[in-house]
């Protein structure tokens, strides 16, 4: 029987094609027990792209095993990273090797050619808007790209959603844009060699205006006014329509702890006088709330935990107050602890602008420490104004602080050198002070939780003396006179392409206090109070090489100070935060810490500054991260014998017993 040569050169390539495949299965296991020793990048030509930015998106070399489904999608990764960047030219190669353990070598080679420049930007559909909005739109510096830079597919959908959301946000409701069209000339005029032309496509819509905003509540079982949620509105009927502002009154009705899910939709729309009507749905939660509560937070720079009850009215007398009461018991060791009583009504709106919200707080305090006992009675009053996010001073915050303090001494007081003691034990002192304080806010950090980039500033002014003198006259009681002063920078800034993964981060404080009353200067229990207004340092969310109260340049540092500087600079990194499971959440942290404190600016020596240096554990939690830190003193000045000790100086024994501290805390140190 004679085969057809047709059939047989068929059944030759199936024939090879059949002992490839078999091939293949039997390579792949050998390939997948193989050892990575290494996956190196190389360049040919032109490096314009760091390595390390390669590095971070490719998989292989990042387990112990080579994978030849993840090397071949590190290719299309790698091409694909290069074309979103503009080159479009770039070609990737790779070489491997296998050593005589088995072990395999991966290497990418990468001919990154040159760029493409963007060399003409298009917007179509804008033309009907009027000169006065276009001219806001390509205001300078808002555009996120411009002619002449290397293009950059990130950049065009930024700069594609930049001009949707001002449209969104200025009435235009329902505009869109098409995917950007991005063309490459194909030319051989040198001066249109590797450049691209970008067009967007605009469907702009009519302008609309906001209509009368419905409220639906489901089982207004509480008999919940429609005037308390409409005073929470980011707009007013017949405003212009914006996407942001209904964003904005939706995240200020979920304040509101008596609603219960708050949602604004789109009842209807007049498409003839072009008018949008809003309609809010929404269920009410339990008025009433009793709760106990497992407490763990930083006071004072000390972290305590204990145990309370707290009980919440989130309907207090109409208006949508709420009233907050509760009972807490802390400790941070046996002899320092904290028992809690207070009540807080909270504000939402006063004067019906929902951009001022007002605070009261009654409260008495027990505090213990090893060597005194001191109860503190305040009455404080605060004043909230929010300003517009896009000004520098986003909050300013006005208070009123009445405070009563008994003051009860432990043990005998004695001076420095321990000898005849100063006060007896059971001495007892009353301390009644009025002050007046404003807080000025600026905050442009993205995330409570983790911030990874924007500032955080607060700059406090205290005032407590222009009262004390009609007090001194209605009651028997000792009055402090001083101004207060601190500024609070923090700044975070983005380490890795994905923000949430690495983070730099930096804290610096200053303050003064200024006392100015002679009868309180020349009273020996004036470096005891008021606790409340002086400054602190050392513990797990100061200088963390000391513990709580810990570090200071003068003896009584414990009970505070009146002049103080302190910083950090700090690493945050979760590298696990693409993996499943409990692992994703756990972070590590590096840092260094420097400040002191002193018992009045004139004594300021820069020598006095310590510096500690050390590493943490954080799991970040719904409440946020539960910390764990080591913190070494680097360099400790003692102003008892004027010398500097530095920690490698000392040997291991001395390190581990007395330069090392143990910090714990709940939320990130700043």
């Amino acid at each position: 029987m004679n085969l057809s040569k047709p059939f047989i050169f068929s059944f030759l390539i199936l024939l090879s094609l059949s002992c490839l495949a078999f091939a293949q299965e039997d390579d792949e296991p050998v390939l997948s027990k193989m050892k990575v020793s290494g996956a190196d990048i190389e360049f040919k030509g032109n490096n314009a792209i760091d390595k390390s930015r390669i590095a971070s998106i490719i998989k292989t070399g990042n387990s112990d095993y080579f994978s030849s489904e993840d090397f071949v999608m590190d290719i299309k990764r790698i091409e694909k990273f290069y074309f979103d960047n503009g080159y479009f030219d770039a070609f990737v190669d790779t070489a491997t090797s296998v050593s005589s353990d088995a072990e395999i070598d991966v290497k990418f080679i990468i001919t990154e050619n040159a760029p493409y420049i963007i060399g003409e930007i298009n917007y179509f559909g804008l033309e009907t808007l009027s000169q006065g909005v276009r001219k806001d739109i390509f205001a300078e510096g808002k555009t996120e790209i411009n002619k002449g830079d290397v293009y950059n597919k990130t950049g065009v959908s930024s700069e594609a959603a930049r001009i949707t959301k001002y449209l969104q946000n200025n009435g235009y409701a329902f505009a869109y844009v098409n995917n950007p069209e991005i063309v490459r000339y194909q030319t051989k005029n040198p001066e249109l060699a590797h450049k691209v032309k970008v067009d967007f496509y605009y469907n702009v819509g009519g302008s609309y205006r906001f209509g009368y905003t419905k409220v639906k509540i489901a089982n207004n079982k509480y008999g919940l006014q429609l005037e308390d949620i409409l005073d929470e509105l980011e707009y007013v009927e017949n405003d212009i329509y914006s996407k942001e502002k209904i964003i904005m009154s939706e995240n200020r009705l979920n304040r509101m702890n008596i609603l219960e899910n708050p949602r604004i939709l789109i009842d209807h729309i007049d498409t003839v006088n072009n008018i949008i009507y809003p309609q809010i749905n929404t269920s009410l939660t339990n008025k009433y709330e009793l709760q106990p509560e497992l407490l763990g937070y930083d006071i004072d720079n000390s972290f305590f935990a204990g145990l309370g009850l707290s009980f919440m009215d989130k309907y207090f007398m109409g208006n949508a107050r709420t009233l907050k009461t509760g009972i807490r018991g802390l400790a941070n060791s046996v002899d320092t602890y904290r028992m809690e009583l207070s009540a807080e009504l909270q504000q939402p709106h006063i004067f019906k602008n929902n951009k001022i919200t007002g605070n009261w707080n009654l409260s008495y305090v027990l505090y213990s420490f090893n060597e005194f006992r001191v109860g503190i009675a305040k009455n404080k009053f605060t004043i909230n104004y929010e300003l517009p996010k896009h000004t520098y001073i986003n909050n300013l915050t006005f208070d009123w602080k009445l405070t009563n303090e008994r003051f009860v001494l432990k043990e005998n007081l004695s001076d420095s050198t321990g000898g005849t003691a100063i006060l007896p034990s059971g001495f007892t002192t009353n301390f009644l002070n009025s002050a007046l304080g404003m807080t000025v806010i600026h905050n442009s950090i993205d995330n409570f939780q983790f911030p990874t980039q924007g500032f955080f500033q607060t700059y406090y002014i205290e005032e407590c003396g222009l009262l004390s003198s009609l007090i001194k006259t209605l009651f028997t009681v000792q009055t402090i006179n001083y101004v207060k002063g601190s500024f609070l920078n923090k700044f975070y800034v983005p380490v890795t392409s994905n923000p949430q993964k690495s983070t730099f981060a930096s804290k610096f404080l200053a303050g003064i206090i200024y006392q100015y009353n002679s009868e309180a200067n020349n009273t020996p229990t004036i470096n005891f109070l008021p606790l409340d207004y002086k400054f602190i340092a050392g513990g797990s969310t100061s200088v963390r090489g000391w513990g709580a109260r810990k570090l200071g340049t003068f003896p009584e540092k414990d009970v505070g100070g009146n002049f103080i500087i302190e910083g950090s600079f700090e690493h945050r990194t979760r590298p696990f935060l693409d993996s499943k499971g409990l692992i994703r959440d756990l972070g590590f942290v590096t840092f260094l810490d420097y400040g002191n404190l002193w018992d009045d600016v004139k004594h300021f020596r820069f020598n006095d500054v310590a510096l500690a240096i050390g590493a943490g554990l954080r799991y970040y939690t719904i409440v946020g991260p539960v910390r764990f830190d080591l913190g070494f003193k680097l360099y400790d000045y003692d102003p008892a014998d004027g010398t500097a000790k530095w920690l490698y100086k000392n040997n291991a024994s001395n390190i581990l017993s007395k330069k090392l501290t143990i910090q714990f805390g709940i939320g990130n140190t700043f």
